[in-house]
């Protein structure tokens, strides 16, 4: 699966982008959470959720024959999400979306790049260079269940 290209998401993409990462956090993080901590993680969500960083411009697609293979979205110079499909997984997929949004994020000038990352993901970034700066919860609507995540940063 090394046959993919990344280009800016479009609002027509927003479904197949949360069936992506509904996919992910199922087939990628379930050895780390429980399946209360996956549900409350993607409860609520909708495709919609996606529209802002598309309208932004800073929201990045993997694509390979017409399909998302996998996403990264930036705020600031914040990585706010990077979600790659079960099946895509370990492909270079999710190192060249980041790469993209590394170098979208530096484009304009910023040296520290700020992320949350799951403890599914942690090595994946301390690979790309990454450290940890601290550790904390999410959670979602007040749910009374948390999943357990890691600060990192790139200098």
């Amino acid at each position: 699966m090394t046959d993919f290209t990344i280009r800016l998401a479009t609002p027509e993409d927003r479904k197949e982008i949360f069936n992506v990462h509904r996919d992910s956090v199922h087939n990628l993080c379930s050895e780390q959470y429980t399946e209360e901590q996956i549900n409350m993680w993607l409860d609520g969500r909708d495709p919609d959720v996606y529209l802002p960083a598309i309208e932004r411009g800073e929201l990045w697609v993997a694509v390979s024959d017409g399909s998302i293979l996998g996403f990264v979205e930036a705020e600031g110079n914040e990585i706010t999400k990077l979600f790659v499909s079960g099946a895509a997984a370990g492909a270079g997929v999710g190192k060249a979306l980041m790469m993209k949004a590394i170098g979208y994020i530096r484009q304009d000038g910023k040296v520290r790049i700020y992320l949350e990352a799951t403890t599914t993901a942690r090595d994946f970034y301390r690979k790309l260079g990454f450290v940890e700066t601290g550790t904390g919860t999410f959670s979602r609507g007040g749910a009374a269940v948390s999943v357990e995540i890691v600060k990192m940063e790139l200098v």
